[in-house]
């Protein structure tokens, strides 16, 4: 394991506002499963070295965020864990 997203996997919850409104974002997953019909299946990091952003080199998963007050979408990095980040959470529960 090199680093992993906490909400992909289920350790955290997205809690991002809008920054046009200051509503809560809706997270409506990861922005890679968007990019066509198979990409849900694509390899992550396969999808991070080709979607033109540095993702892959600042550690982060790209979420899509919807603001139902707005109707827009944002796109929001998160920061992955690496093994200490996981082991020290998993030492607090």
């Amino acid at each position: 394991m090199d680093h992993l997203c906490p909400v992909c996997n289920g350790f955290l919850s997205l809690h991002e506002e809008c920054p046009l409104c200051s509503e809560p974002l809706d997270d409506s997953g990861r922005l890679y499963d968007y990019y066509g019909d198979y990409s849900p299946y694509r390899e992550i990091d396969d999808a991070k070295l080709t979607n033109g952003v540095q993702d892959a080199l600042h550690h982060h998963c790209l979420h899509l965020g919807w603001c139902p007050r707005c109707r827009q979408e944002h796109i929001l990095a998160v920061e992955e864990w690496d093994e200490v980040t996981l082991y020290e959470y998993d030492g607090i529960r």
